[in-house]
């Protein structure tokens, strides 16, 4: 048996479903479900965003595997769930590995968790907000350390992109139960993520658009030097604030516009943060009385995902270290496409 953990918006859901698609290519005759416990957790959205719950279904019709749930009766999962929630995870670094997987063992499952033990420092996702105020901070995230940190990186590529190698784990053969899921590796170089694209293109397949808004946006977009840039903000703001502040935009825009004839470029964000971009066209190197832009507002809530839908139709993109922009970019068709992102680990065609 394995147990593939799901959480946080579809660019995630979608890099943890891949990871069920790589452990199913090497363990074919194995049991396999999906677990989404912290969809049914209120108290987790307050620490890190859910968005609009689990979605893979709803978008893309994906039914199998089906939800660990299924082989619990109602009053054996309010127990597990129960179970779950007194641990407050979410407070202790959110470590869901070791408590889901304990509740999970404590209803009758035998699985080990090869995902980790955040409280043993093995994850810094929630530990790192306390490392922002320090010197070194704020000299990273100036614009001499932004250059300096940047040459580094290249120098130290193959460290860097070593770091995010998971590929024992996303393609494991074993006859062990495992419990799993969240690595999130396929968006990073050195994964080898090219062993399931198949599988990958066969799976996320979005209906055709309906709406007149969106189609004839598509169209727009296929017929220019469609860039798309996914100027992510809200809940990532915090992480990324940097990429806005010491120039990253304005390289990839720079870039852009020497590889590029005529670009058109088009901003896709969270809700709120569109009138910020279109106030704040010195950070994207952009001059909105001259160049040719535009930004798409109108896809909300679960609607939200047309986003991602409507950059596939670009030629090319400008993303930030989000998932779901990464996503977008991933399902550009132009061969000659240019995809820019802010880290050397980010599997894109450029890095600045």
């Amino acid at each position: 048996m394995k147990v593939i953990h799901i959480e946080s918006g579809l660019g995630n859901q979608m890099l943890s479903y891949c990871e069920y698609l790589a452990l199913r290519k090497m363990n074919p005759d194995d049991e396999f479900y999906l677990e989404t416990i912290i969809y049914d957790i209120p108290e987790c959205n307050d620490v890190i965003c859910q968005w609009n719950g689990y979605e893979l279904e709803r978008i893309f019709g994906i039914k199998e595997p089906k939800n660990i749930k299924t082989l619990f009766t109602e009053k054996q999962w309010n127990d597990i769930l129960d179970e779950v929630r007194a641990s407050e995870f979410w407070h202790k670094n959110w470590n869901y590995p070791v408590y889901i997987t304990k509740a999970l063992n404590n209803a009758g499952l035998h699985l080990i968790n090869i995902r980790g033990n955040f409280e043993d420092g093995c994850h810094n996702a929630m530990t790192d907000e306390k490392k922002k105020d320090t010197i070194w901070r704020r000299f990273v995230v100036s614009n001499i350390g932004s250059m300096v940190k940047r040459h580094y990186y290249q120098l130290r590529k193959s460290k860097y992109i070593g770091r995010n190698d998971n590929r024992k784990r996303l393609f494991m053969q074993t006859d062990m139960s495992l419990f799993t899921g969240q690595w999130l590796s396929f968006k990073m170089l050195g994964n080898e993520r090219w062993r399931i694209d198949d599988e990958i293109r066969n799976t996320f397949i979005f209906q055709e658009f309906e709406d007149v808004r969106n189609k004839e946006m598509a169209e727009r977009l296929s017929q220019c030097n469609s860039v798309a840039i996914h100027a992510r903000r809200g809940d990532m703001l915090t992480g990324i604030a940097w990429m806005y502040q010491t120039g990253y935009f304005r390289r990839a825009v720079k870039y852009i516009r020497k590889h590029v004839d005529n670009p058109v470029f088009v901003f896709f964000t969270n809700t709120g943060s569109i009138d910020w971009c279109k106030e704040n066209a010195d950070t994207f190197g952009l001059d909105y009385s001259k160049d040719k832009v535009f930004f798409v507002d109108w896809n909300i809530g679960e609607d939200s995902y047309k986003d991602m839908q409507l950059m596939a139709y670009c030629k090319h993109a400008i993303i930030t270290k989000s998932s779901f922009g990464w996503w977008g970019a991933f399902f550009i068709q132009n061969p000659d496409k240019i995809t820019i992102s802010p880290s050397i680990e980010i599997d894109s065609t450029y890095h600045c």
